[in-house]
């Protein structure tokens, strides 16, 4: 699952028009047991079922028929899937697979429920890690819990000299020369990569002395970006584990930048009312504009939280999401960064259909 192909799918759903027919975002942990899984999921269906009547209810059906088709059908080899569905002219059907885990939940509604979407998107974004030891670096990019793209570089061998002209000093000073130009190659495979790609995090992984060298030879604007250390040796055979406990702390790195969202929140809102906080504002915010950045708690409640990551989706604007901050639920559960300053009026005053 590619990184862009999600924030495609988010802007695609994002922009998808109301309808009165029913619209499933169904959303699976593929962790469990496919037949526990089918079985949620038709256990939903008949519930939910009984509250449409009619043509409603046919479209409902039909809906949940695709699902339970592509749940008994499709060989899914990822830890997670969602899938939409509305039976309508035109109709929607998108399935998606995912390398990284996703809490089972079913909405039906009249648009899809984007906002595990965009939470997935956010806890999971893509970092780029660096795997070195003496004699090779793998740098490699993650999206989504998987590879998208991995360098391999070497060492040159030192082809052994024999005679007057290969001294001992020259030897050690021939290795050293060697060993800081093996280093500044990686650097500039780091630089070139998180450049062109944008990415704001990189992992070094390797024994301590490696992962030195490299931190020290980083220019500034990447050594910043340096997001977790993770001193051990590798092999072949254990990247596969290694990268695993990458994922994991980069979700507990992604949790604290979290924490530092909201404090970045509130210091905007204290100075120069360069935040507005609540769903009525952030909505005002994010309609006339204005809105620089999202930040919004995951315990908002359904409908405020699908209009307002609805509405950022649509402009770019960036969202974060919080797991739980009580502070920020204090204050009504999201907030917007201001683009710029206005006045306090310019925002409340401003009223619109949803």
């Amino acid at each position: 699952m590619k990184y862009q192909i999600l924030r495609r799918n988010i802007q695609t759903l994002a922009n998808l028009p109301q309808r009165v027919e029913p619209t499933i975002s169904a959303y699976f942990n593929l962790q469990q047991p496919i037949d526990q899984v089918r079985q949620d999921f038709d256990l939903w269906v008949s519930r939910t079922q009984k509250t449409f009547e009619g043509t409603l209810r046919s479209s409902f059906e039909e809906s949940s028929h695709q699902i339970s088709r592509w749940l008994t059908n499709e060989n899914c080899q990822g830890k997670g899937a969602s899938l939409f569905a509305r039976s309508s002219q035109p109709g929607l059907f998108l399935p998606t697979c995912y390398n990284v885990p996703v809490e089972t939940a079913f909405f039906v509604d009249s648009r899809p429920a984007i906002f595990p979407l965009v939470e997935l998107k956010d806890r999971f974004s893509r970092f780029v890690v660096v795997m070195t030891n003496a004699e090779s670096a793998r740098i490699i990019e993650m999206n989504l819990g998987e590879t998208s793209l991995e360098v391999l570089t070497e060492r040159p061998d030192l082809r052994i000299r024999h005679g007057r002209e290969w001294t001992r000093q020259h030897y050690l000073n021939h290795t050293a020369e060697r060993g800081r130009k093996f280093v500044r190659e990686k650097v500039e495979i780091i630089e070139d990569l998180m450049n062109k790609k944008g990415h704001n995090a990189l992992i070094v992984v390797g024994e301590a002395r490696y992962v030195k060298r490299l931190k020290e030879a980083l220019p500034k604007h990447l050594s910043e970006k340096v997001v977790e250390q993770i001193h051990t040796s590798f092999t072949d055979q254990r990247v596969g584990p290694i990268l695993e406990d990458v994922i994991n702390g980069y979700v507990k790195v992604e949790a604290a930048q979290s924490e530092s969202a909201v404090k970045r929140l509130f210091r905007a809102y204290r100075m120069n009312r360069m935040a507005v906080l609540g769903v009525d504002d952030s909505t005002n915010a994010l309609r006339e504009g204005m809105a620089d950045e999202l930040i919004i708690n995951s315990t908002l409640n359904h409908s405020d939280r699908e209009q307002l990551v609805r509405l950022a989706s649509r402009q770019g604007v960036p969202i974060e999401t919080i797991e739980n901050s009580p502070l920020l639920e204090e204050q009504g559960g999201v907030g917007v960064i201001l683009r710029y300053r206005v006045e306090p009026s310019s925002i409340t005053s401003a009223s619109f259909a949803a």
